[in-house]
C-alpha cells in the first residue's frame, strides 16, 4: 500500500495497467520519461495526478511537471488558492499560470 492512496484506488489503477500492459510503467522508468500534466482542477485531472503519484511511488517513474492555465476571463481567485495549494500538496513541480495578467508561479 503507498501512503495516501486507498487500497481500493490502488487496485484499480493496477486493473487499468493490466489492460495497458504492465510493463509500461517499467519501460518508462528505465528510459527516465518526462510528464508535463495539464491540471484543471477537476475530478479526471486530479485521479490522474494521483494515478502518477502512485507510479512514481510503485514503479519510480520520474516525478511528473503539473501545468495549470488560468485564461483570467473570470475572477476565480479562491478557486485558483485552492488549485495551488493542492499543487503543491502533491510535492510535484508545478506551472501556475494566468493568462491575461500574465502571472507565472512555479515552484
Amino acid at each position: 500500500m503507498i501512503p495516501g492512496i486507498p487500497t481500493s484506488i490502488s487496485k484499480l489503477f493496477e486493473a487499468a495497467l493490466a489492460r495497458m500492459g504492465n510493463s509500461i510503467p517499467t519501460i518508462w522508468a528505465k528510459n527516465k520519461t518526462q510528464f508535463l500534466i495539464a491540471y484543471s482542477g477537476g475530478k479526471d485531472s486530479s485521479i490522474l495526478v494521483l494515478f502518477f503519484n502512485y507510479l512514481k511511488e510503485r514503479y519510480h517513474i520520474q516525478t511528473p511537471t503539473l501545468f495549470y492555465l488560468s485564461h483570467g476571463i473570470r475572477s476565480i481567485e479562491t478557486e485558483e488558492n485552492e488549485l495551488i495549494q493542492f499543487l503543491q500538496s502533491t510535492g510535484f513541480p508545478f506551472h501556475f499560470v494566468k493568462k491575461k495578467s500574465q502571472i507565472f508561479l512555479s515552484n
